[in-house]
């Protein structure tokens, strides 16, 4: 069995009760932070991990509400002697955190060794402990991608910032559990119709899923900006029933 502890909930504007989009997946031994915005160490306090222990990263894609983090992450882990850290991401966020280290002058010795490996090399980038990931290609940025989980019974996928994609959802077979973005209704989509290239709404989400009569929903990256908005999502993905699960900054749910 894994545990998701949600770090964020909201887009790359937070609301009062929901931050910047992020999650820890936990299996067995192994322990994955998605995605890196600020003030991550706290938010593992709070869920009782201890950060120092968290060394495996996946940021999808380079845009600030997923990656601005990590050079506090990093910061926060000098002078512990930890394990290296390996980030597991596309070349232009590689590039551009090596940039920043060094930027920041946090490539010194006594901050914790950086590995890179680049998830668009080869289909599957990670395979141990009975857990598989594979990398997607999503529509949203340079080199942007989605995370297929694979246990051996269980199946997940995170589309992460993605315009709404048939295509790269019609490759899982068999999901159990879809974690998507779901930035806004599409009453807010019409009245800004620019979204359509860069995210999902949600009643094209509902519209795909309700084809797909075996798979259990969890929207995320939430674009509260208007009174009222939340009612309208919730209203395009009833037609789901309760094979729809909302989630809420620092809780969990188990796959």
């Amino acid at each position: 069995m894994a545990k998701i502890t949600f770090l964020g909930t909201a887009s790359s504007i937070p609301t009062a009760q929901r931050d910047n989009t992020s999650f820890i997946f936990q299996h067995k031994k192994e322990t994955f932070l998605i995605d890196c915005p600020g003030s991550v160490c706290q938010k593992l306090l709070k869920t009782g991990l201890d950060y120092k222990k968290v060394n495996k990263l996946i940021i999808t894609h380079h845009h600030p509400d997923h990656i601005y983090g990590i050079i506090s992450f990093i910061h926060a882990q000098g002078h512990i002697n930890n394990k290296p850290v390996t980030v597991f991401s596309n070349i232009t966020v590689i590039n551009l955190i090596k940039r920043l280290l060094r930027l920041f002058e946090l490539n010194k010795k006594h901050y914790p060794k950086m590995e890179f490996i680049d998830v668009l090399e080869k289909p599957c980038f990670f395979d141990n402990n009975g857990l598989r990931l594979e990398a997607l290609k999503n529509k949203h940025a340079k080199g942007s991608f989605g995370i297929k989980f694979t246990l051996s019974e269980k199946k997940m996928f995170y589309s992460s910032d993605t315009a709404f994609y048939p295509a790269m959802l019609n490759k899982i077979k068999k999901l159990n559990l879809l974690i998507h973005d779901c930035t806004a209704s599409s009453v807010y989509f019409k009245k800004h119709p620019s979204l359509f290239k860069l995210h999902t709404n949600s009643n094209d989400l509902a519209g795909f899923l309700e084809k797909n009569k075996n798979i259990f929903l969890v929207p995320v990256h939430f674009l509260l900006l208007e009174k009222g908005e939340m009612a309208r999502i919730k209203r395009e993905l009833s037609k789901l029933g309760t094979r729809v699960i909302y989630p809420k900054d620092y809780g969990c749910i188990s796959l």
